[in-house]
């Protein structure tokens, strides 16, 4: 549909959406996607329209409120607003012209809150447009040409553009934020028989305790004590099936302090206690 507003020039066009209650559960999904050719009068400052909202810049210029002060969108950028809050954007003398969407899913509140700690609008350069402005069209292109609409595949053309966002957004902290990860994670592996504490851990990165737990979660899922313990018992099942070691031994092997720290938290994570376990995968055969 095309869609006249202050500001938005001819030719230009939105399609609204409805996703069905299961993309909604399952997927990432669209309410409303559009193709803006902007004057400089184009403004918008709501309360509140939920959703976040994607906005990519193919040619001239925009800005968007941050900290109480307009900041640039130019060309080959991206801005990402948490529309849940009030949000104002709006177009630079020069006119801006963009294709947007307002997306949302299960995992969108997150997504935003690991690229936007402080909960202000995102905006990113892209180190390449390629792949965000292909898949942006490509979305498009299904309501404008009335398409059958595939919500699957609708949620990974939304995914492939909330990656390369992240991935441009955190390229130039990569030796701070994954490398130091991934260099514990390989140290843990090392070193598991030792009795290994978030605080040395943290130290070992050059980071506080408390932004280092938030990053490690960030990348692994867990917190450092829930990923040692998982990768202690890891550890513990394969010796348990391969080798004839005593209960004992394998505990402390595994860096557990006690035979009993040993086996509650191998209980709690396998469901069995470790000499069952032990009894019941010899007892499957070299073949199963």
């Amino acid at each position: 549909m095309n869609y006249h507003s202050p500001g938005v020039l001819e030719h230009s066009k939105i399609h609204l959406y409805s996703a069905s209650s299961s993309a909604r559960s399952l997927f990432y999904y669209l309410l409303c996607i559009g193709h803006y050719r902007c004057s400089s009068e184009y403004l918008v400052a709501r309360q509140r329209y939920d959703s976040f909202l994607l906005i990519y810049t193919l040619s001239g210029t925009g800005y968007v409120m941050q900290n109480g002060e307009y900041s640039l969108v130019g060309t080959g950028s991206i801005a990402l607003l948490d529309c849940y809050q009030a949000h104002t954007y709006k177009a630079s003398n020069e006119g801006w012209e963009i294709l947007w969407m307002h997306i949302d899913g299960p995992m969108m509140r997150n997504w935003f809150e690991t690229l936007s700690p402080t909960g202000e609008p995102v905006i990113q350069l892209l180190p390449s447009s390629y792949v965000v402005e292909r898949n942006l069209q490509q979305i498009f292109s299904v309501f404008d040409k009335h398409e059958s609409i595939d919500e699957a595949r609708l949620s990974q053309m939304i995914m492939n553009v909330m990656t390369e966002l992240h991935l441009a957004r955190f390229a130039g902290e990569k030796n701070t934020r994954f490398d130091v990860i991934e260099e514990v994670l390989t140290f843990i592996s090392m070193h598991i028989e030792q009795p290994l504490s978030v605080e040395d851990l943290a130290r070992r990165a050059n980071l506080s305790v408390y932004y280092f737990c938030r990053l490690f979660k960030q990348n692994t899922g867990f917190s450092p004590h829930e990923y040692m313990l998982n990768h202690r018992v890891a550890n513990a099942k394969y010796l348990l099936r391969t080798t004839d070691l005593s209960i004992k031994k394998i505990a402390f092997c595994c860096g557990f302090g006690t035979v009993s720290a040993f086996c509650t938290n191998f209980k709690k994570r396998v469901g069995d206690s470790p000499l069952r376990y032990r009894t019941q995968e010899k007892g499957k055969g070299p073949n199963s």
